[in-house]
């Protein structure tokens, strides 16, 4: 994974949207035989959603189960300050995101 956004302030359960670090992920899937060329088939392939599944089962074993991520998606673009999601430290603009993503988080919670 590259960044993860995670939401749940006052809803009933938390959900992620999951970026894919765009070096990682094309190595990752020239080694598993993919085609990484293509971040929106990479981002849908179940291969790696399974592998995303793993390691978010792995980070909600670390945590309490309220803060348990539930449901996640995974988005085809990368972040980056040039895209406004970060800022020029690489810190996520929380409120840029909502506002860009807010159909894709209201998604995971119908």
């Amino acid at each position: 994974m590259g960044q993860a956004l995670v939401y749940g302030d006052r809803k009933p359960y938390v959900v992620a949207l999951i970026v894919l670090d765009g070096e990682v992920a094309r190595a990752w899937a020239r080694h598993n035989g993919l085609d990484g060329s293509d971040p929106d088939a990479l981002a849908a392939h179940p291969q790696v959603r399974a592998e995303v599944e793993q390691a978010i089962a792995a980070t909600n074993a670390r945590v309490s189960r309220p803060e348990q991520i539930k449901r996640f998606t995974i988005l085809p673009t990368e972040w980056t300050a040039d895209s406004e999601e970060l800022t020029p430290t690489l810190k996520l603009k929380r409120r840029v995101i909502h506002a860009k993503y807010r159909a894709e988080i209201e998604a995971l919670y119908t």
